[in-house]
């Protein structure tokens, strides 16, 4: 009997210490899991979300394994009211414990989205009217000084409020150069294209053309333009010498002496018009092979292109005289 207790305490101690052991070992597991760097995803959580609707979010984006788990998390820390709307920067969690402390904490990550086309000063604006700047001045005369107009990349991004001029130019600078392959540079090397001249030249297109075929095209008769040494007579570039973007322009606009009046100067000019997406950059790149020498736009934004001028004029009296028979 006695002998049989010894066993028994001393099997149960051995049992106590295995435990403690493998209860260390998976805190350790745990605690390697939560700190270990793991790729970031950003996500969304609206006003009034449910905890289920946020678990649901946090399923797909694959930074939680369940979502029961989550939820039980949620109801076990007392965090359903807590959690709080904004955008978030997370990475996956074993416990979920990391990211509900986030969710509970609240985020000062602001959304904004850049369109493709827009100039630095419109991007200032929307940057200010979003908190995300407190002055949109300096913003410009920072992109000036340096000359990246143009490189500002097109997208949507997520800063805190308040940021320094300086880390919003150069994420989104970053940006840029994460879209401008090592592809692109041997193609522009191709075509006898610096990264500038390729930036300037999808500028003038995206402020052309809407769609990716479109701006094929249009960059196919500006390539004729080029190797003939033609003026590239663009419009946009027109507007941008003289900050005339909704009026139409007339034929003493053309005139205007300014290195961005394409009327005027051959070659592309000295800086880019705006901040080109992809898809202009890409036009830039990859050209359509055509003839097609002149075009216009008609008034539902299409482009009519022709090899010959006296096809261009015809093209465009037959466009006038369709408006005025409408009429």
């Amino acid at each position: 009997m006695i002998k049989f207790k010894k066993n028994y305490k001393l099997y149960f101690s051995q049992i106590r210490k295995h435990t403690l052991w493998m209860l260390l070992l998976i805190i350790v597991v745990l605690i390697i899991v939560e700190f270990s760097p793991k790729q970031k995803k950003k996500i969304e959580v609206y006003p009034n979300m449910s905890a289920k609707q946020v678990g649901k979010i946090l399923k797909k984006e694959k930074l939680i394994l369940d979502e029961e788990l989550f939820r039980w998390m949620i109801y076990f820390t007392m965090s359903e009211k807590k959690i709080k709307p904004g955008y978030y920067e997370l990475s996956f969690s074993f416990t979920t414990l990391p990211i509900i402390y986030k969710l509970t904490r609240g985020t000062k990550l602001i959304k904004v989205t850049i369109p493709e086309g827009f100039t630095v000063q419109q991007i200032a604006t929307r940057l200010y009217e979003k908190g995300i700047i407190s002055d949109p001045i300096e913003l410009i005369t920072y992109v000036k000084t340096k000359n990246l107009e143009g490189y500002l990349f097109p997208e949507t991004y997520f800063f805190d409020y308040r940021q320094n001029v300086r880390t919003v130019v150069e994420r989104m600078l970053k940006e840029f150069y994460k879209n401008y392959t090592e592809e692109f540079n041997k193609r522009a090397y191709e075509l006898k294209f610096t990264t500038h001249q390729v930036v300037i030249l999808a500028s003038i297109i995206e402020k052309e053309a809407k769609t990716y075929d479109e701006k094929r095209i249009v960059s196919g008769v500006f390539h004729n333009r080029l190797k003939k040494n033609w003026y590239l007579e663009s419009c946009a570039t027109v507007r941008y010498a003289l900050n005339k973007f909704k009026e139409p322009l007339t034929y003493k606009d053309l005139e205007v002496n300014s290195p961005y009046n394409t009327y005027k100067r051959l070659g592309l000019p000295p800086n880019p018009i705006c901040n080109p997406g992809l898809d202009s950059i890409k036009a830039v790149l990859y050209p359509e092979n055509t003839d097609n020498m002149f075009f216009f736009t008609a008034d539902n934004n299409t482009h009519i292109f022709s090899r010959y001028y006296n096809q261009h004029l015809q093209k465009q009296k037959y466009i006038k005289n369709g408006k005025k028979n409408k009429n």
